[in-house]
Order: C-alpha cells, then sequence, then structure tokens
C-alpha cells in the first residue's frame, strides 16, 4: 500500500499504463527538464536534477538500499504469453519511487517477445509525474551480455559487459569512457546472489527476493533487494548498480524454463 494525496492506493494502481507511449526517439525532454539543467556536469550527477527527479530518487542516492518488484497477472501467469516486463521501485520504508516498464507495444513486439530469443530489450524507468529517471538498452548478443544505461537527461551514463568466467558471473561496471567503476560478481553456486564491488571491496548487494511459491513454480515473476553499503556515496554507481538489477533479471531469471525450474526453488535458501 502506498499514499497519494491522503488517500490509501492498492498496489494494482500503481501500474502504469503503457498504453500509448511512443518510443524513446519519438519522444521530446520535457521543459522542467531542460531548466533543470539537462547536459551539465557528468550524466546523472544529482545536483543538476529537477526538484522532483532528485527527492524521488533519494533513496537510491543516499538510503540503505530498495526493492524491485516485477509486476505480473495471473492471468499471464496461468497462460504463459508474455507481455512487457513491468517493474515497481520501492524503498526501503515500502514507499512507491519508480516504475519501470519495457518499451515496445503491438502485436509484432507481443510476437516477438513470445517467439524470436534474438530481440533486444528497452526499459525505461519513470517518476509517478511521467519524468524519466533512467534508461537501459540490452541489444541481442551472441554470448557476452551487454546493456547501455542512459542517464535522466538522455545521454549516456554507462555500460555494463559482461566477462568470461568460469566459477562465476562477471560483469564490469563502466563510464562511458569504458572505465571500470565496479565489478558485478555472482558465484555459481549462489545463483540468487550478487556482489557489487570497488578494488576488491564489497560496496552493494544484489539478491533475488523469495516471490511466493506459485510464482517461482510457475511464473518468471521476481523480487529483488539491493543493499547500499554505508562506504557508497558515488549516485552514479548507485544508479548503475539498479541497472545492473534490472540486467540481472532480464539475464538470468527471465526465462520461465530457468526460473520456475527446481533448481532455482532450492537455491532461495543459500
Amino acid at each position: 500500500m502506498t499514499q497519494e494525496n491522503g488517500r490509501p492506493r492498492r498496489d494494482d494502481e500503481l501500474e502504469l499504463d503503457w498504453k500509448g507511449r511512443t518510443t524513446p526517439e519519438e519522444r521530446t525532454q520535457q521543459p522542467a527538464l531542460v531548466e533543470a539543467g539537462a547536459g551539465r556536469g557528468a550524466p546523472g550527477d544529482p545536483r543538476y536534477m529537477g526538484m522532483e527527479l532528485r527527492g524521488v530518487l533519494g533513496p537510491l542516492m543516499e538510503g540503505p538500499g530498495l526493492s524491485i518488484r516485477q509486476i505480473k497477472e495471473w492471468a499471464e501467469i496461468l497462460v504463459g504469453w508474455e507481455t512487457r516486463n513491468r517493474y515497481e521501485a520501492i524503498d526501503t520504508d515500502g514507499r512507491f519511487m519508480l516504475y519501470i516498464g519495457e518499451t515496445g507495444e503491438g502485436w509484432g513486439n507481443a510476437l516477438l517477445r513470445n517467439l524470436w530469443p534474438f530481440r533486444r530489450v528497452e526499459l525505461e524507468c519513470m517518476t509517478q509525474g511521467g519524468t524519466r529517471a533512467l534508461s537501459l538498452h540490452q541489444p541481442w548478443t551472441f554470448f557476452f551480455t551487454y546493456v547501455e544505461v542512459t542517464a535522466w537527461d538522455g545521454r549516456q551514463l554507462g555500460y555494463i559487459q559482461q566477462r568470461f568466467g568460469l566459477l562465476r558471473r562477471t560483469f564490469d561496471l563502466c563510464t562511458p569512457a569504458g572505465v571500470v567503476m565496479a565489478t558485478l560478481e555472482g558465484p555459481l553456486w549462489k545463483p540468487w546472489t550478487f556482489h557489487v564491488k570497488q578494488r576488491g571491496q564489497e560496496v552493494a548487494t544484489i539478491r533475488k527476493q523469495w516471490s511466493g511459491l506459485g510464482k517461482e513454480i510457475f511464473s518468471d515473476s521476481d523480487n529483488f533487494g539491493v543493499e547500499f553499503h554505508p562506504g557508497l556515496t558515488d549516485a552514479r554507481l548507485r544508479q548503475m548498480v539498479l541497472a545492473a538489477t534490472l540486467m540481472v533479471d532480464l539475464c538470468y531469471f527471465e526465462d520461465r524454463s530457468r526460473s520456475g525450474s527446481f533448481w532455482d526453488v532450492l537455491s532461495f535458501f543459500d
């Protein structure tokens, strides 16, 4: 439950209506974003964000953590027809932060989503007021996952690149220039846990959380918890960790045949 205008609001009311959304190329930035200082400073620098966006992202920039909840309808779970990925970001006090939704609608995109494994995925993180906070673009690749992350003002915040690893799943979180900001590591024997490290020290942890027996077995609906360690004060890296959490779901838990497997249910106890 959340509050809106002093009254309780049910969780299902938080779901953003994605109908009629245009593609990012067709969408123009709101005047408020330009007035806030779009294009100034480093991409993702909170000092140049508008007041609304800075307030909404406060728990992400400075808080101890957040939760990501994937939105799935039971009809989708039972029938098995995949719709666009949709999530909610919630702070540690249970307050709503962001809508997160996959772009691309219509029957053509629906068929690609369900029948064609080689598609690209684009996610947008939006405030309740309709301001874009972050976006992710994941093209299809043969082997190593690559995700480009765009800041609120349309500039590239950085990218996530998978590296080869035998005993762990490893990704570099990089600046647009290719400088490694941090490394994301997921031990193979702990498939629900990922560690974000800087210079060998853990600064954040991403964990897939238990979604309930029915959803774990029959669907790919996932919940994630993100814990930020007190020493992580870099607001840009914190935004990249949010993007990495969504990437983890797309890479390792979006496939129903994997996420609903008996192995994944057992791995909850890692």
